[in-house]
């Protein structure tokens, strides 16, 4: 794996059932190069230990916490992995699609979330993920062990640049390289500033009904996750949203 994104993706368990599952994880993430571990209201316990073989400093070194909103509290982009498919679950992106999505921008902190064994995640838990992740399998029997999951996300992640020279020397059509010609991506914080102005933009000029089918913040939010935006075009989306408040209500609206 290229340069040290490793450092920069967070894998976090929510609620492990299953006993030496964490440690599978673990030695998994050995294996790939990844060293960041968040395990959500679980400890682990002696067979974790037994099956991380030569891994058990994750173990020792994986942050608790209470809840999923604490576990992703500080990270710039969040995505859960999930079996479940349909018209209020879609799916964003595939490993590979996944995979491309960590390499695009490595100097920001993902979070990839994975769900309980029994019943994954809750509605309230992937609300707190603006993307979601579909691992393809058997239809008849699509549910992967934990472990499992984990280590489809690891592989495609570490073995990506491998499998594709774009991010190493790319070149375009026209013989210029491709390097510089994007800035990076605001982090979380930035992010999640703009997210909200949009928010209270569209509320002060009414734009919300007293009876919604569309649920706006988590729209807005999967939106800016898949977009990735710079400073730059975060700059033009607040012009644009306070341009609209100035032509709705008269004024502009402070950022």
């Amino acid at each position: 794996m290229t340069g040290n994104i490793s450092a920069k993706i967070v894998f976090i368990l929510v609620e492990p059932i299953y006993a030496g599952n964490v440690g599978a994880v673990a030695r998994i993430l050995n294996n790939f190069g990844f060293d960041q571990l968040r395990l959500v209201g679980s400890i682990p316990e002696k067979n974790d230990y037994y099956l991380a073989v030569h891994s058990e400093q994750l173990i020792d070194q994986a942050q608790v916490y209470p809840d999923l909103a604490a576990a992703v509290q500080d990270l710039d982009r969040v995505i859960a992995f999930s079996r479940r498919r349909g018209r209020q679950k879609p799916v964003d992106l595939n490993p590979w699609n996944m995979a491309e999505y960590c390499h695009s921008q490595p100097e920001l902190t993902i979070g990839l979330v994975f769900g309980r064994e029994t019943y994954g995640l809750t509605d309230a838990e992937v609300d707190l993920c603006p993307l979601r992740c579909h691992i393809p399998a058997n239809p008849a029997f699509p549910s992967l062990n934990l472990a499992q999951a984990v280590a489809v996300a690891a592989w495609e992640i570490w073995s990506y640049p491998g499998r594709q020279g774009l991010w190493d020397d790319s070149v375009l059509r026209d013989g210029s390289s491709a390097k510089g010609l994007s800035s990076p991506a605001v982090d979380g914080n930035e992010l999640k500033r703009i997210h909200h102005y949009m928010l209270e933009v569209l509320q002060s000029i009414g734009y919300f009904q007293e009876r919604e089918t569309t649920n706006w913040d988590r729209f807005l939010a999967k939106l800016l996750h898949q977009l990735n935006p710079n400073k730059t075009m975060v700059y033009r989306l607040r012009q644009m949203f306070n341009r609209i408040h100035v032509l709705v209500r008269g004024r502009g609206k402070g950022f």
